[in-house]
């Protein structure tokens, strides 16, 4: 449970997971946080993380998604 709260909370998710608002907030994210797009070596390496954190979420939102509508 504290792993879905968290990444709904980075993608801002309120409620049940609609998959179209996950998959367009994943978007913006990306885009935000790719790591070419910094200067700075610092900001490059949080940014890879970020980016890393933002894949994983969105796959494992995507995951606990499909299993819920298989159980309703």
């Amino acid at each position: 449970m504290k792993r879905i709260k968290e990444y709904k909370k980075l993608f801002k998710i309120e409620g049940p997971i609609n998959l179209k608002e996950l998959k367009t907030a994943y978007r913006g994210l990306v885009k935000e946080w790719h790591p070419d797009k910094f200067q700075d070596q610092e900001k490059k390496d949080e940014a890879a993380v970020m980016s890393t954190q933002i894949i994983d979420g969105y796959h494992f939102l995507v995951s606990i998604a499909q299993k819920l509508k298989k159980l309703i």
